[in-house]
């Protein structure tokens, strides 16, 4: 009766729950088997774990089979019914394909299409006419952005003459140090940046640290560095830094937050102790420059995360549910590694 009034989480409990018991004896048997085809498959693909392929395999069937006699037995595709043949309906279709080539729907971010939708509220100016002002204000934006991208990509100097603007130059901004890596790709620093200073207390303890697994020739007893707050990594990712004294509200892209290419020691059964290769997370407070037997170095300042699983001075490791790597928030050493590590 109040079915109007429904909103996603209601339909939802209804479709998983409550559903099979209200319509059990109240609607004929082909539309109840109609129901609970799709109630199958629904309680498979929300349950937060993986999928088996026969499953996989089921879900499809279930879906196949409510999508095809909601056609012939509900729509019955006569003019009167019109308004039940929906779109929504032929789009179930789609899940198996998608749950195949991207996994569960429920492990992706929506973070995409949450800030296209909010781009798109903003174009419409008409309360009068929504629909049509939207429209109009998409085809316009997209033929702005096809004529620029066109512009900027062939005829250069005419659009230079045109709008005044210049491209940017080819490489990296004024002010980035490169710095060559002996294994793989170079990385970068990106400005901004500031002066030389003199490292010192826990900062200089640990860039001597690092210097050291690093086997460096002579360590000195005092550093020179500078600090950067942006990297080019050897994999072509772009990596900010963590404010100093500041949380970061919600709406901010955490790119601070870094996996590490890490090893650890670990006691075999005959009692030999062996390196594996392991990934640990931190965040990164700054990068730090510095000329050490005369060539630059790069690091990190980060400070590891903690997980679920912590264990006495072992931290950066996150815990896993449902083959999702999951970290509880920051509070680990901080301590400096090589900016090639960085993943």
């Amino acid at each position: 009766m109040h079915h109007k009034s429904f909103n996603a989480a209601d339909w939802l409990h209804f479709v998983l729950c409550s559903g099979g018991v209200l319509l059990a004896g109240r609607i004929t048997r082909e539309f109840y088997d109609l129901f609970m085809a799709l109630c199958r498959a629904c309680r498979l693909l929300f349950r937060p774990r993986g999928f088996s392929e026969e499953e996989i395999k089921a879900v499809d069937d279930d879906i196949k089979y409510f999508v095809a006699n909601y056609y012939t037995k509900v729509y019955r595709g006569s003019i009167e019914r019109l308004p039940l043949c929906l779109s929504t309906i032929a789009t179930l279709l789609e899940v198996v394909p998608l749950l195949r080539a991207c996994g569960p729907a429920w492990v992706w971010w929506q973070f995409p299409m949450e800030r296209k939708i909010g781009a798109l509220g903003k174009l419409i100016r008409s309360h009068s006419r929504p629909h049509a002002n939207l429209e109009a204000d998409v085809a316009r934006r997209c033929k702005a952005e096809l004529i620029t991208s066109f512009g900027e990509k062939y005829p250069r100097k005419v659009w230079e003459e045109a709008t005044g603007k210049h491209p940017e130059a080819p490489g990296l901004p004024r002010g980035s140090l490169k710095v060559p890596e002996t294994v793989g790709p170079d990385c970068a620093l990106l400005p901004r940046r500031t002066a030389a200073f003199i490292l010192c207390g826990a900062e200089l303890a640990s860039m001597q640290a690092v210097l050291v697994k690093e086997k460096t020739e002579e360590v000195p007893p005092n550093l020179l560095a500078m600090k950067y707050y942006r990297t080019k990594s050897a994999s072509g990712k772009f990596a900010g830094s963590k404010p100093v004294g500041s949380e970061c509200d919600k709406h901010r892209r955490r790119n601070y937050l870094l996996r590490i290419a890490s090893t650890e020691r670990v006691r075999r059964q005959d009692g030999s102790v062996e390196e594996r290769d392991v990934s640990t997370f931190g965040a990164a407070h700054h990068y730090a420059a510095v000329f050490v037997d005369g060539k630059p170095m790069a690091f990190a300042y980060v400070e590891r995360v903690r997980s679920a699983k912590d264990r006495p001075c072992r931290f950066g490791y996150a815990s896993s549910k449902f083959g999702i790597e999951c970290i509880l928030g920051l509070g680990g050493t901080c301590y400096y590694v090589p900016v090639g590590a960085l993943v």
